[in-house]
């Protein structure tokens, strides 16, 4: 067997608050809350779709007549004004045209055909065929235009039938195509056939008129152009012909050709000299130096380049080694060492006058590259000059020939084109073919009835669905004993059914428990008296307050009945504290008599106050007695606790049924005069607020209640919020099957 856990131990549960959150809705959840407010969900879908009705059948038909067209950019075949601003892309081409085809001239010259202006029935938006129909119609539903449309002016119906014509002509082009595709709606089908045919031949018309416009202006433009062409032609031609005789050339581009040949080659020629001249000066800077340093004939045998100065110095070098061998041997007057000596100074005399023959040749070498050089320069100084000269009379005469050049390009060209103008004339091809005209549509384009019902359908349906979301997230009532302990943090002590009449039969909901002893209610109250007795083992309560957060919360009938169960188990006082509004002894259907107001005062004794209940010997009841004028200054008083001190002498369990707790404070004093106080919280009635108010004063008083009863359990709305399970788990047939057949009928 389970050991029963106290209530002192739960209240210490509760006294944190939880620290999961709360379980997220499920799908099943919505279709409870769905449930739960299904006849608004259900009227406001019948009102969707009775909207939908009303609005798919009193609409007026409107028809659509469609016209396809093939539009091609024509490639213009002279130049006009706008030549020089360069072809259009093809999508610019293709959004211009539909521009045209929606603009107002378009609109206007069909209005104009048609006679659109004067037709009442096209102003009104109405069908002529359907006409009758008005007159069954509300007067507010019949006219969009007012009455005295009928007598505006011309002009003023003129721009309003080019304005509606516009309104409801559409134009669609593909993506991909050259397809132009005129659409025109109108509650008459024969109409829209016909401004849609008169659309695209006015649009057709525009096109040809506008292309005639065009070659009538550039024939003009051109004309004029090709005068001032003409005449500047002319002109530049004079200029150059002037230039030319003044200035005696004929063929410029020539003569500088020549010019710039001999540049060429007296350019060459300079570099050449200035290369001999170089070579020869450093030769002879070479020399020079020798000299003026005092140096042999042989350093200078080098510079010489000559093959004879070679061969004598290469002698006179023999010589000087057989004149030495000869030393060695003979004396010096030995006749071959003078033979040697004579032949050794003759070939010296020979080198010494070729090696200054040579010199000489290269001092004249240098001398002649020298002068060489300087000719060749002023050569070309002087051909420079010449080049400047006819440099700048060409480039002035290449000037005026390509003026002339230009002039008479641009004047060949702009003749051509006016030729071609001149010769096309009127027969420029159209670039726009009908491809479907506009047939008389036979059935309505809208109304689409069949999808106005069913957006009818599911906006009445969301709508009721939304809020009946709407009306479950803004109730902040409590519908379980699990709401009970996450707002208020309390212990549930029981959930109380609420009793119909079929249960009630002709018992009062008061005394239900001693008439229905195995009753699931009775066992509910019974579960309340058990919560209370094993609250506290070490200090058993014998003083019970019953009270709750506003009036009609069930706590009458819940202290009634929890004295009868009481009553049980001992002598039992119930006890009605509400000297405000006394429900006790009209419920019992007693006389007035004296009660709790008259004892307290001591105008009574105990005896007199007291009754005896005629079917439960242990029960005894306490009316409220004449009501005071000072309900709470009397229970406040030291006479009050200390009655209640001998009511305890006498009885073993006191219950008192005092007034809701928010209006007054009666609950407040009653409370800390008696061991505990239980919290009546109605179902589907009382509010978070409310509730949380009435403990936060409990508790700001230093009372801590013992726990809460759910009270007046609407069993219909319970399986409508939470379904048959929790019902069944709760409330359901358990407590029958449980006594089976020994349960009474």
């Amino acid at each position: 067997m389970n050991k029963a856990v106290p209530i002192s131990e739960l209240r210490k549960q509760y006294a944190k608050p939880p620290s999961v959150t709360p379980p997220e809705l499920t799908v099943l959840d919505y279709w409870r809350i769905i449930i739960r407010y299904k006849w608004s969900v259900v009227g406001l879908t019948l009102a969707g779709v009775l909207i939908g009705i009303s609005y798919a059948f009193t609409t007026t038909p409107i028809y659509k007549a469609t016209a396809t067209l093939l539009v091609e950019p024509a490639q213009p075949k002279f130049v006009n004004i706008q030549a020089l601003e360069g072809p259009a892309p093809l999508t610019l081409f293709y959004e211009t045209q539909y521009e045209i085809l929606g603009s107002r001239a378009i609109a206007e010259t069909v209005v104009q055909n048609l006679s659109l202006a004067s037709n009442e029935w096209f102003l009104r938006g109405r069908n002529p065929a359907q006409s009758y129909q008005w007159d069954l119609w509300p007067e507010t539903w019949r006219d969009w235009l007012p009455e005295d449309a009928v007598d505006t002016e011309p002009a003023t119906r003129n721009k309003m039938a080019t304005q509606r014509l516009q309104e409801h002509l559409n134009i669609v082009g593909g993506q991909k195509s050259q397809i132009i595709v005129v659409e025109y709606e109108d509650p008459n089908p024969a109409l829209a056939a016909r401004i849609v045919n008169n659309v695209t031949h006015a649009y057709s018309q525009y096109g040809l008129e506008s292309r005639l416009t065009m070659v009538k202006e550039a024939t003009s433009w051109l004309s004029a152009r090709l005068q001032n062409l003409k005449s500047q032609l002319e002109n530049s031609e004079r200029q150059l012909q002037a230039f030319q005789d003044r200035e005696s050339m004929v063929d410029s581009s020539n003569r500088r050709r020549i010019l710039e040949t001999k540049m060429a080659n007296l350019a060459s020629l300079l570099v050449k000299s200035q290369a001999a001249r170089a070579e020869a000066e450093i030769r002879y800077r070479q020399v020079h130096e020798m000299k003026l340093a005092g140096k042999g004939y042989e350093e200078l045998v080098p510079l010489s380049n000559n093959s004879l100065v070679e061969r004598l110095f290469e002698e006179f070098g023999r010589l000087e080694r057989k004149l030495s061998e000869l030393g060695e041997r003979y004396g010096d007057r030995h006749p071959r060492m003078i033979a040697a000596k004579a032949d050794r100074d003759e070939t010296e005399r020979r080198l010494v006058l070729e090696i200054n023959r040579v010199a000489e040749v290269i001092f004249k070498d240098f001398e002649a590259a020298k002068a060489q050089e300087l000719e060749a320069q002023r050569q070309i100084d002087e051909l420079q000059q010449d080049m400047q000269n006819v440099a700048g009379k060409g480039f002035q005469q290449a000037k005026l020939e390509r003026e002339v050049e230009s002039n008479r390009q641009i004047y060949e060209t702009f003749m051509a084109r006016f030729k071609e103008i001149d010769g096309a004339g009127e027969t420029d091809q159209l670039n726009v073919r009908v491809i479907d005209s506009a047939a008389v549509p036979v059935l309505p384009f809208k109304p689409n009835r069949g999808s106005i019902l069913f957006l009818g359908l599911v906006f009445g349906l969301s709508l009721g669905i939304g809020l009946a979301l709407l009306r479950s997230n803004l109730d902040n009532t409590f519908k379980k004993g699990a709401d009970i302990e996450e707002k208020l943090l309390l212990p549930v002590l029981s959930e109380l059914v609420q009793l119909d009449a079929a249960q009630l039969g002709a018992h009062m909901p008061e005394r239900f428990v001693f008439h229905e002893p195995r009753s699931v209610f009775a066992e509910a109250v019974n579960h309340i008296r058990t919560g209370i007795l094993f609250s506290d083992l070490d200090d058993p309560v014998q003083t019970l307050v019953v009270t709750s957060s506003q009036p009609s919360e069930g706590k009458t009938t819940l202290s009634s009945n929890l004295a009868l169960s009481f009553a049980h188990m001992g002598r039992t006082l119930l006890v009605d504290a509400d000297m405000r509004r006394p429900a006790l002894r009209r419920v019992l259907g007693w006389e007035q008599r004296p009660g709790l107001s008259e004892w307290i005062a001591g105008s009574v004794e105990l005896e007199q106050a007291l009754r005896q209940d005629d079917e439960c010997a242990t029960l005894y009841i306490m009316t409220t007695g004449q009501i005071p004028p000072n309900p709470l200054e009397l229970l406040s008083s030291n006479r009050f606790r200390q009655q209640i001190e001998k009511l305890k002498q006498e009885f073993d369990y006191i219950i008192f049924d005092t007034p809701p707790m928010l209006p007054v404070s009666d609950a407040l004093v009653l409370g800390n005069l008696v061991d505990k106080v239980i919290l009546s919280v109605r179902f589907d009635v009382t509010t978070y607020p409310l509730a949380e108010e009435m403990v936060k004063r409990l508790r700001s008083n230093n009372i801590e209640p013992l726990g809460a009863v759910l009270s007046m359990v609407d069993m219909r709305k319970l399986k409508a919020y939470y379904g048959n399970r929790y019902y069944k788990s709760n409330y359901g047939e358990a407590y029958g099957k449980y006594y089976g057949d020994e349960v009474p009928a």
